[in-house]
């Protein structure tokens, strides 16, 4: 297959997946679609039967997957597995696909390349999924995604995002590099909220109404998912927000700094309500901080709009 005739790039960063890395291919391989795509997928070293069952699928469908096969585990190196996959994409279109969610719906990919072609003025295309547990049995829980029909800033510093990684359709920003993305070559965790930023910084993302995936939410000892291991730690989330901060400086929007410093305000309060950071250090963080009453006012406006009017997720 030629690469310029490839539309879609598919990434999938696996780990420990053997129950579920077959229903991720599957949903793959049931696409019904006109354009051409290629699947790259990395193991990152897992101790289980994941890579024996991807072998099995290299076998019985040659070219049809990339495979890389870790000798190591790249989890906290830079790049990571899934960055190392991104580099690697030569599609017009690029998502993202975790070997233990799967899509839906066989026409997804089709429906999200089509909405690109025929809409330039798109960064990137977004819809709903589905929580389920390990069993693909639906949770009833409810993905913080956006159900509107442009996703915005405004929706990022409410915590909502565009859809989950696997809904999100974007134009090859490594291949094509139309945009800074500078703040993904950090290792920094959730990189995905970095990406949802950074789309929603440089260009309108849209976002159907419309369920294709499934979102496996799965809160177990030895994941490597973010959402299952997440605890609140202050020095984490300093450097995860200051890099934010210093990245969005350099944009052209000032509604992008404005927003990070807000968010990185934010963490300051965080870290004085679980008590990690000590009151004699405040000043330290707060001096970051180029647009002190700026930061200060958009984050008692969230605080209000999620106390009383309930337009923000925040905990």
């Amino acid at each position: 297959m030629n690469n310029d005739d490839i539309m879609l790039s598919i990434y999938v960063p696996t780990y420990c997946h053997e129950k579920y890395i077959s229903r991720a291919l599957d949903s793959i391989l049931m696409q019904k679609t006109s354009y051409k795509y290629e699947v790259l997928v990395g193991d990152d070293a897992s101790p289980d039967g994941t890579r024996e069952i991807l072998k099995k699928y290299e076998e019985k469908y040659p070219g049809k997957f990339k495979m890389f096969y870790r000798s190591e585990n790249m989890y906290g190196k830079i790049p990571n597995n899934a960055r190392d996959l991104q580099l690697r994409c030569v599609g017009k279109y690029i998502i993202g696909l975790e070997g233990d969610d799967y899509w839906i719906s066989d026409t997804k990919i089709e429906k999200q390349i089509s909405f690109l072609e025929n809409n330039p003025e798109y960064i990137a295309v977004a819809h709903n999924c589905v929580v389920v547990d390990e069993n693909d049995n639906v949770t009833g829980e409810k993905y913080p995604e956006c159900k509107d029909e442009i996703y915005t800033l405004e929706h990022f510093v409410s915590e909502i995002m565009p859809g989950q990684l696997t809904t999100v359709m974007a134009r090859n920003y490594v291949k094509y590099n139309f945009f800074d993305t500078s703040i993904l070559n950090k290792g920094l965790v959730p990189g995905d909220r970095l990406l949802y930023f950074a789309l929603a910084a440089h260009g309108k993302v849209y976002c159907m109404q419309e369920t294709m995936s499934a979102y496996r939410h799965v809160v177990k000892k030895g994941s490597t998912s973010f959402s299952s291991n997440y605890r609140y730690v202050f020095e984490k989330e300093e450097n995860w927000y200051g890099c934010l901060m210093e990245y969005a400086k350099n944009l052209e929007s000032n509604k992008a700094y404005y927003y990070a410093e807000m968010l990185y305000f934010r963490n300051i309060f965080y870290g004085l309500r679980y008590r990690q950071l000590p009151l004699n250090k405040i000043m330290t963080y707060f001096n970051k901080i180029e647009h002190k009453n700026k930061a200060v006012s958009l984050f008692f406006k969230q605080l209000i709009n999620h106390k009383i009017f309930k337009k923000s997720i925040w905990v």
